[in-house]
Protein backbone atom coordinates (compact mmCIF):
# COMPACT_ATOMS: atom_id res chain seq x y z
CA UNK A 1 0.00 0.00 0.00
CA UNK A 2 1.13 3.40 -0.85
CA UNK A 3 1.93 5.93 1.81
CA UNK A 4 -0.86 8.13 0.59
CA UNK A 5 -3.12 5.47 0.55
CA UNK A 6 -2.40 4.11 3.86
CA UNK A 7 -2.63 7.48 5.25
CA UNK A 8 -6.38 8.15 3.61
CA UNK A 9 -7.30 4.83 5.51
CA UNK A 10 -5.93 6.18 8.95
CA UNK A 11 -7.99 9.52 8.24
CA UNK A 12 -11.15 7.07 7.00
CA UNK A 13 -10.93 4.99 10.41
CA UNK A 14 -10.37 8.03 12.61
CA UNK A 15 -13.65 9.43 11.13
CA UNK A 16 -15.57 6.47 11.81
CA UNK A 17 -14.38 5.54 15.37
CA UNK A 18 -12.67 9.15 16.91
CA UNK A 19 -9.76 7.70 17.94
CA UNK A 20 -7.20 4.76 17.47
CA UNK A 21 -4.45 3.30 18.66
CA UNK A 22 -1.28 2.87 17.25
CA UNK A 23 -1.91 -0.91 17.86
CA UNK A 24 -5.18 -0.67 16.20
CA UNK A 25 -3.94 0.80 13.08
CA UNK A 26 -0.94 -1.57 12.49
CA UNK A 27 -3.46 -4.45 12.75
CA UNK A 28 -5.96 -3.19 10.22
CA UNK A 29 -3.55 -1.84 8.16
CA UNK A 30 -0.98 -4.54 8.31
CA UNK A 31 2.00 -2.33 8.90
CA UNK A 32 4.93 -1.58 11.39
CA UNK A 33 4.80 0.34 13.80
CA UNK A 34 7.34 2.84 12.50
CA UNK A 35 5.30 3.29 9.54
CA UNK A 36 1.94 4.23 11.56
CA UNK A 37 4.12 6.56 13.99
CA UNK A 38 5.85 8.19 10.38
CA UNK A 39 2.32 8.56 9.00
CA UNK A 40 0.86 10.21 12.09
CA UNK A 41 3.58 12.66 12.48
CA UNK A 42 2.97 13.72 8.91
CA UNK A 43 -0.85 13.39 9.21
CA UNK A 44 -0.61 15.85 12.54
CA UNK A 45 1.79 18.27 10.27
CA UNK A 46 -1.23 18.56 7.84
CA UNK A 47 -2.93 19.36 10.68
CA UNK A 48 -5.84 16.58 9.80
CA UNK A 49 -5.19 14.60 13.18
CA UNK A 50 -3.72 14.93 16.67
CA UNK A 51 -1.25 12.40 18.13
CA UNK A 52 -2.45 11.41 21.81
CA UNK A 53 -0.38 9.22 23.98
CA UNK A 54 -0.50 6.14 22.25
CA UNK A 55 -2.20 6.94 18.82
CA UNK A 56 -4.58 9.66 17.39
CA UNK A 57 -7.78 11.64 17.78
CA UNK A 58 -9.50 13.22 14.78
CA UNK A 59 -9.41 17.33 14.33
CA UNK A 60 -13.37 18.19 14.28
CA UNK A 61 -14.13 20.18 11.20
CA UNK A 62 -11.12 18.99 9.03
CA UNK A 63 -11.68 20.75 5.56
CA UNK A 64 -11.85 18.47 2.66
CA UNK A 65 -9.30 19.45 0.20
CA UNK A 66 -9.79 16.95 -2.83
CA UNK A 67 -13.08 15.73 -4.32
CA UNK A 68 -13.51 11.75 -5.06
CA UNK A 69 -14.86 10.86 -7.77
CA UNK A 70 -17.50 8.49 -8.00
CA UNK A 71 -15.87 5.50 -9.02
CA UNK A 72 -13.25 6.30 -6.24
CA UNK A 73 -16.18 6.44 -3.96
CA UNK A 74 -18.34 3.37 -5.09
CA UNK A 75 -16.64 0.77 -3.40
CA UNK A 76 -15.62 2.85 -0.03
CA UNK A 77 -18.17 1.87 2.50
CA UNK A 78 -20.08 -0.20 0.82
CA UNK A 79 -21.32 -2.26 3.48
CA UNK A 80 -22.19 0.78 5.46
CA UNK A 81 -24.15 2.25 2.48
CA UNK A 82 -26.33 -0.91 1.97
CA UNK A 83 -27.43 -0.43 5.70
CA UNK A 84 -27.95 3.16 5.25
CA UNK A 85 -30.33 2.39 2.17
CA UNK A 86 -31.90 -0.56 3.76
CA UNK A 87 -33.31 1.53 6.76
CA UNK A 88 -34.02 4.62 4.21
CA UNK A 89 -35.65 2.15 2.42
CA UNK A 90 -38.32 1.56 5.12
CA UNK A 91 -39.27 5.23 5.12
CA UNK A 92 -41.14 5.05 1.93
CA UNK A 93 -44.79 4.18 1.20
CA UNK A 94 -47.18 3.19 -1.50
CA UNK A 95 -47.51 6.07 -4.42
CA UNK A 96 -44.68 7.94 -2.76
CA UNK A 97 -43.24 10.79 -4.51
CA UNK A 98 -39.18 10.95 -3.95
CA UNK A 99 -36.06 12.62 -5.36
CA UNK A 100 -33.01 10.42 -5.20
CA UNK A 101 -30.00 12.46 -5.36
CA UNK A 102 -26.88 11.27 -7.34
CA UNK A 103 -24.29 9.32 -5.00
CA UNK A 104 -23.38 6.05 -3.77
CA UNK A 105 -24.98 5.72 -1.18
CA UNK A 106 -28.64 6.57 -2.96
CA UNK A 107 -27.28 4.18 -5.43
CA UNK A 108 -27.88 1.63 -2.99
CA UNK A 109 -31.35 3.05 -2.31
CA UNK A 110 -32.36 2.55 -6.04
CA UNK A 111 -31.69 -1.17 -6.40
CA UNK A 112 -33.86 -1.48 -3.52
CA UNK A 113 -36.68 -0.15 -5.29
CA UNK A 114 -35.62 -1.66 -8.27
CA UNK A 115 -35.73 -4.85 -6.52
CA UNK A 116 -39.08 -4.17 -4.69
CA UNK A 117 -42.55 -4.19 -5.80
CA UNK A 118 -43.49 -1.00 -4.53
CA UNK A 119 -45.64 1.74 -6.01
CA UNK A 120 -43.71 4.71 -6.43
CA UNK A 121 -42.36 7.65 -8.08
CA UNK A 122 -38.88 8.61 -8.49
CA UNK A 123 -37.37 11.40 -9.42
CA UNK A 124 -33.66 11.83 -9.84
CA UNK A 125 -30.98 13.54 -11.46
CA UNK A 126 -28.94 10.76 -11.73
CA UNK A 127 -28.95 9.07 -15.48
CA UNK A 128 -27.29 5.44 -14.39
CA UNK A 129 -30.16 4.92 -11.29
CA UNK A 130 -32.27 4.23 -14.20
CA UNK A 131 -31.02 0.75 -15.21
CA UNK A 132 -31.68 -0.10 -11.44
CA UNK A 133 -35.24 1.13 -10.76
CA UNK A 134 -36.72 -0.20 -13.90
CA UNK A 135 -36.45 -3.53 -12.50
CA UNK A 136 -39.67 -2.09 -10.48
CA UNK A 137 -42.57 -2.45 -13.03
CA UNK A 138 -44.37 -0.21 -10.59
CA UNK A 139 -41.72 2.47 -10.56
CA UNK A 140 -42.30 5.37 -12.58
CA UNK A 141 -39.04 7.53 -13.38
CA UNK A 142 -38.84 10.99 -14.28
CA UNK A 143 -34.72 12.08 -15.05
CA UNK A 144 -33.86 15.78 -14.79
CA UNK A 145 -32.44 17.21 -17.96
CA UNK A 146 -29.57 19.64 -17.65
CA UNK A 147 -25.27 19.33 -17.71
CA UNK A 148 -23.66 16.28 -16.32
CA UNK A 149 -20.63 16.30 -14.28
CA UNK A 150 -18.14 13.86 -14.65
CA UNK A 151 -17.08 13.42 -11.02
CA UNK A 152 -20.47 12.54 -9.84
CA UNK A 153 -22.24 11.54 -13.02
CA UNK A 154 -25.24 13.72 -11.43
CA UNK A 155 -27.29 16.24 -13.35
CA UNK A 156 -26.37 20.02 -12.21
CA UNK A 157 -27.28 22.95 -13.48
CA UNK A 158 -30.56 25.89 -14.19
CA UNK A 159 -32.36 23.27 -16.37
CA UNK A 160 -32.37 21.19 -13.68
CA UNK A 161 -32.88 23.23 -10.88
CA UNK A 162 -36.19 25.20 -12.86
CA UNK A 163 -37.44 21.25 -13.80
CA UNK A 164 -37.18 20.30 -9.78
CA UNK A 165 -38.99 23.48 -8.59
CA UNK A 166 -42.30 22.45 -10.99
CA UNK A 167 -42.85 19.88 -8.36
CA UNK A 168 -43.72 19.02 -5.36
CA UNK A 169 -42.34 15.45 -3.28
CA UNK A 170 -43.33 13.56 -0.24
CA UNK A 171 -39.70 13.06 0.73
CA UNK A 172 -36.58 13.46 -0.72
CA UNK A 173 -33.07 11.66 0.04
CA UNK A 174 -29.68 13.25 -0.13
CA UNK A 175 -26.42 12.51 -0.31
CA UNK A 176 -23.83 15.11 1.06
CA UNK A 177 -19.98 15.00 0.87
CA UNK A 178 -20.00 16.71 4.65
CA UNK A 179 -21.70 17.27 7.93
CA UNK A 180 -20.75 19.37 10.23
CA UNK A 181 -23.16 21.11 13.09
CA UNK A 182 -21.29 24.34 13.16
CA UNK A 183 -21.27 24.58 9.36
CA UNK A 184 -24.17 22.73 8.42
CA UNK A 185 -23.98 20.43 5.19
CA UNK A 186 -21.68 21.21 2.50
CA UNK A 187 -20.17 19.51 -0.84
CA UNK A 188 -17.06 20.64 -3.05
CA UNK A 189 -18.82 21.65 -6.31
CA UNK A 190 -21.15 25.24 -6.24
CA UNK A 191 -23.23 23.74 -8.68
CA UNK A 192 -23.70 20.73 -6.78
CA UNK A 193 -24.89 22.55 -3.85
CA UNK A 194 -27.04 24.58 -5.55
CA UNK A 195 -29.33 21.40 -7.08
CA UNK A 196 -29.22 19.85 -3.81
CA UNK A 197 -30.07 22.64 -2.31
CA UNK A 198 -33.42 22.77 -4.64
CA UNK A 199 -33.93 19.27 -4.09
CA UNK A 200 -34.46 19.78 -0.61
CA UNK A 201 -36.59 22.86 -0.60
CA UNK A 202 -38.90 21.46 -2.56
CA UNK A 203 -39.06 17.90 -0.10
CA UNK A 204 -41.92 17.80 2.36
CA UNK A 205 -39.65 15.07 4.18
CA UNK A 206 -36.00 15.54 3.79
CA UNK A 207 -33.16 12.73 4.61
CA UNK A 208 -30.00 12.40 4.77
CA UNK A 209 -27.48 9.13 3.67
CA UNK A 210 -24.18 9.80 4.71
CA UNK A 211 -21.85 7.12 6.14
CA UNK A 212 -20.14 7.81 9.60
CA UNK A 213 -16.94 9.24 8.21
CA UNK A 214 -18.95 12.34 6.94
CA UNK A 215 -18.76 14.06 10.25
CA UNK A 216 -17.06 16.83 10.95
CA UNK A 217 -15.68 17.37 7.97
CA UNK A 218 -16.33 21.10 5.62
CA UNK A 219 -16.13 21.30 1.71
CA UNK A 220 -16.04 24.20 0.46
CA UNK A 221 -19.45 25.07 -0.93
CA UNK A 222 -22.76 25.43 1.80
CA UNK A 223 -25.70 23.37 1.30
CA UNK A 224 -28.14 23.83 4.21
CA UNK A 225 -27.69 24.14 7.86
CA UNK A 226 -28.44 20.62 9.31
CA UNK A 227 -31.94 22.28 10.67
CA UNK A 228 -33.07 22.51 7.71
CA UNK A 229 -33.05 18.81 7.30
CA UNK A 230 -35.11 15.79 9.16
CA UNK A 231 -33.83 12.83 9.54
CA UNK A 232 -30.22 11.89 8.79
CA UNK A 233 -29.71 8.08 8.27
CA UNK A 234 -25.36 7.10 8.92
CA UNK A 235 -23.48 4.33 10.03
CA UNK A 236 -22.67 3.30 14.05
CA UNK A 237 -21.81 6.59 15.78
CA UNK A 238 -19.89 6.03 19.07
CA UNK A 239 -20.05 9.78 19.97
CA UNK A 240 -22.63 10.46 22.52
CA UNK A 241 -22.40 14.08 22.24
CA UNK A 242 -23.24 14.56 18.39
CA UNK A 243 -26.19 12.36 19.04
CA UNK A 244 -27.20 14.92 21.96
CA UNK A 245 -26.38 18.02 19.90
CA UNK A 246 -28.05 16.38 16.60
CA UNK A 247 -31.40 16.10 18.71
CA UNK A 248 -31.00 19.84 19.59
CA UNK A 249 -31.41 20.81 16.28
CA UNK A 250 -34.17 19.33 15.79
CA UNK A 251 -32.93 16.54 13.65
CA UNK A 252 -33.39 12.75 14.08
CA UNK A 253 -30.07 10.99 13.84
CA UNK A 254 -30.88 7.00 12.63
CA UNK A 255 -28.11 4.32 13.31
CA UNK A 256 -27.88 1.69 10.44
CA UNK A 257 -26.58 -1.20 12.08
CA UNK A 258 -26.45 -4.53 11.35
CA UNK A 259 -29.06 -5.66 13.52
CA UNK A 260 -31.58 -2.88 12.84
CA UNK A 261 -31.03 -3.10 9.02
CA UNK A 262 -31.34 -6.72 8.78
CA UNK A 263 -35.54 -5.98 9.05
CA UNK A 264 -36.19 -3.97 6.30
CA UNK A 265 -36.45 -6.26 3.23
CA UNK A 266 -39.58 -5.09 1.23
CA UNK A 267 -41.04 -7.69 -1.06
CA UNK A 268 -44.39 -5.53 -1.88
CA UNK A 269 -47.17 -7.63 -4.40
CA UNK A 270 -46.29 -9.83 -6.79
Amino acid sequence: MMPEERRQKIIEILYANKSATVKNLCDQLMASEATIRRDLTVLEEEEKLERVHGGAIIQSNVPIEKEDTYNEKEGVYLYEKKQIAKVAFSYLRENDSIFLDGGTTTIELAKLIGRSRIKINVFTNAPHFTQFIAGNPKAEQFILGGRIRNNTLAVVGQLAIDTIRRFRLNKVFIGVNAISLEYGLTTPDFEEAEMKRAILEKGRERYILADASKFNKVALCEILPVSAVDTIITSSLDDDEIKEKFKLEGVLLVEATKKEAGIYDYDGDA
